[in-house]
């Protein structure tokens, strides 16, 4: 374990610049003070901490909302959304009575009173400073977790539903549970305080519940002035704590939106006036940073990018709310978003489940556990008027509501939807789609992650996704698990989950540990035809190898919905290449072969026929343990059997796969078979017999200079 421990921490140092190394320094050893201070010397800790009313409130308290949380907002959603409130309520009751459900855990029955105790192992989490807990390694139980209680996103909850039916009996909860997580978890002490980020979210629970019941009998007086206080304590945490350097990623942009909703939701405190311009320039420089020019998100985890738009969504509705000028670049993240959201959600599409996926949310004011991507797009439509978000979400939203009210539903109801998306390109995130009728492909040939740790990419170079109108058929694996199941950690973010090609049983890129990569496969687009529907990409993962692969993947995509994918592994050695095809845990597998699969289900299947230059032997597993296989993954720690089938080969030298992958939702399965032989001038041909026709395809991916086309197309 300790050899364990300090071969993570070399690795995690050797991805830090010095000034990171020197900075990360100095916070350490003011952490160490400040739990020496909290145990020997109480008096100097809460004169840090505690320093009272009048260092801290430079204004009359105010007695009514300051932001959106407001009644008439509450009363817009009963009348609006009838089926959401009643959806609420029924969240909010279980609430009362700590009934919560996080990931795919089974739901549990809280204590309340006792938040720190694992409720699936007994045992507590220790009272000590939060930097000084050791959470990666433990027995406790999963950090996520517990974290997920203490961003108290219970209480906003709670408020909703007050404002929606004036039950009374809501509000009175949110304000004592408020009140008795101040008293109960002083600041920097236990995993309530384990980080910035998490003190920039439990944040904003804190300041739109704190602004909710603003003016009412539920948080009033000393009660009132106690709350503003540790809003002071959690901006100030997260302003000592910051994620910088190579753990600048969504925890960057979840800290400066904490610190610039308090700094507008409590407008009392004198240093929230000091918080709130750098930290309004601090955020103009994430998102830039983070959302790229194609909108796409630097994680290349689709469901963080979600996560990040919904945080930015949180301050501007906010900024609007008090008046405050919303930065230009801003907006100009979230239209970037738009249409990347727009790309990505075709009309009756699933969403993408591409890179990590915990599940967390800025913001609960809903009845749902995890956040609806088309309710992140309504959101954006809602403030931006944008065309292709309004498109991608299908109506407006509760979520949309309670940011915007009745100025966001009406510039919405003016907002004409875009086109359905057709064949596109997101080139900055490396996302090239093609669709056909209901067929939807996606080829991944972008960056690995962000900052030298890429913390939540997967290994998925060159990976392909295939659905079917709503139906996912060729699938990413999703998130599989965080801290809980280590093995299951390595396995969903590796090559071998993945539609794509693994070299001798190893990943594109490097693994440090669960939430670092030391090596980063880069990728690289070589050719692009939209109109004719053809792609070719490289990566140089395996370059790293005493004898280097190079993986270059083409697709090429047919009228009748049928794709082909042709793969050269180019190397001088001997090598075993598996090129693997996930499937979805709807989808049985009905027969395999080395040269043929054929997986149905609920009224939809695939065919994959398969051809190489040299002997293929094809293997298949569903839900096996050791080592994890054939699994699928639809939230953070909720794993499905399902297929994944692999056709292996090994050889020296370099070698050619050709795929003809055939979707359908007919009772006959069609016909998908390829044949593959040697130009004289060393290209390929590839004859391929599947969907409705005979095609011949001439192809060279043996340089840069790519050389292909249809030769012959019969009927």
């Amino acid at each position: 374990m300790v050899s364990e421990r300090s071969t993570w921490y070399w690795k995690r140092l050797r991805a830090m610049s010095a000034d990171e190394v020197f900075l990360r320094s100095r916070r350490t050893l003011s952490h160490r003070v400040d739990g020496v201070l909290f145990s020997t010397a109480p008096r100097l800790w809460r004169r840090s901490w505690e320093p009272g009313r009048e260092r801290l409130l430079g204004a009359d308290v105010s007695t009514g909302p300051i932001g959106f949380m407001r009644a008439e907002r509450g009363a817009g959603l009963r009348r609006r959304f009838p089926d959401a409130t009643d959806a609420l309520v029924v969240r909010a009751e279980m609430a009362l009575v700590g009934r919560m459900r996080f990931f795919g855990y089974p739901e549990v029955t809280l204590q309340v009173a006792r938040p720190d105790i694992d409720p699936f192992t007994g045992r507590r989490w220790p009272d000590r400073h939060g930097k000084r807990i050791d959470y990666r390694r433990t027995d406790i139980g999963d950090p996520k977790w517990i974290w997920e209680v203490h961003r108290c996103q219970d209480l906003t909850v709670l408020a909703a539903a007050w404002l929606a039916t004036n039950d009374e009996r809501f509000a009175r909860a949110a304000g004592d549970r408020l009140i008795a997580w101040i008293g109960a978890h002083p600041p920097g002490r236990g995993m309530a305080w384990s980080n910035g980020f998490e003190a920039g979210i439990r944040g904003i629970s804190f300041a739109l519940t704190v602004d909710a019941l603003r003016g009412s009998p539920f948080l009033t007086g000393s009660d009132l002035e106690r709350a503003l206080i540790s809003l002071w304590q959690h901006g100030r945490w997260i302003v000592r704590d910051p994620s910088t350097g190579s753990s600048a990623n969504n925890h960057r942009i979840g800290e400066l939106v904490g610190l610039v909703t308090i700094s507008c939701l409590a407008p009392e405190l004198r240093d929230g006036r000091r918080w709130l311009g750098p930290a309004l320039e601090a955020l103009v420089r994430e998102a830039a940073i983070q959302i790229r020019e194609d909108g796409t998100s630097v994680e290349q985890a689709f469901s963080y990018h979600l996560f990040v738009v919904d945080l930015l969504l949180v301050a501007v509705g906010v900024l609007d709310a008090v008046e405050h000028q919303v930065p230009d670049d801003v907006i100009s993240a979230l239209e970037r978003s738009g249409n990347a959201l727009w790309a990505q959600l075709g009309d009756n599409e699933p969403a993408p489940t591409y890179g990590d996926s915990d599940d967390g949310r800025a913001f609960v004011l809903d009845a749902e556990d995890q956040r609806d991507p088309r309710g992140v797009a309504a959101s954006i439509a809602a403030r931006l008027g944008h065309a292709g978000a309004a498109r991608a979400s299908g109506g407006l939203d509760p979520s949309a509501w309670w940011l915007f009210g009745g100025t966001g539903e009406a510039r919405f109801g003016r907002t004409p939807a875009a086109p359905t998306p057709g064949d596109i390109t997101l080139s900055a995130g490396g996302l090239t789609i093609l669709r056909d009728d209901q067929r939807r492909l996606v080829l991944d040939h972008g960056p690995h992650g962000h900052t030298t740790l890429a913390a939540h990419a997967h290994a998925d170079a060159l990976r392909v996704d295939v659905s079917l109108g709503a139906r996912e058929l060729i699938v990413d694996p999703g998130v599989g698990s965080y801290f809980a199941r280590p093995a299951f950690r390595d396995a969903f973010r590796g090559t071998g989950f993945h539609a794509t090609v693994a070299v001798d049983g190893l990943d594109s890129s490097v693994s440090g540990g669960p939430f670092l990569w030391t090596q980063h496969a880069q990728t690289r687009l070589l050719t692009l035809d939209l109109e004719r529907g053809f792609v070719v990409a490289e990566h140089e993962g395996y370059g790293r190898l005493d004898d280097p692969v190079l993986h270059r993947r083409a697709v090429l995509a047919f009228e009748d919905g049928s794709v082909l994918v042709v793969d050269r592994l180019a190397a001088a050695g001997l090598h075993r290449y598996s090129q693997r095809w996930p499937l979805h845990p709807s989808l049985e597998l009905e027969s395999k072969s080395p040269e043929r699969l054929v997986a149905r289900g609920g009224g939809v299947g695939v065919v994959i026929g398969v051809s190489s230059s040299a002997p293929i032997v094809v293997t298949s597993g569903k839900g096996q343990l050791e080592p994890p296989t054939g699994w699928w993954s639809d939230r953070l720690e909720s794993i499905i059997a399902s297929w994944l089938v692999s056709f292996d080969v090994e050889a020296r030298g370099s070698v050619e796969l050709a795929t003809l992958i055939v979707p359908f939702q007919t009772n006959e399965v069609p016909e998908a078979r390829v044949g593959l032989s040697a130009e004289l001038d060393g290209g390929l041909r590839v004859e391929v017999f599947g969907g409705s026709r005979r095609t011949e395809v001439a192809v060279d991916l043996r340089s840069t200079r790519i050389r292909w086309h249809l030769e012959q197309e019969q009927p």
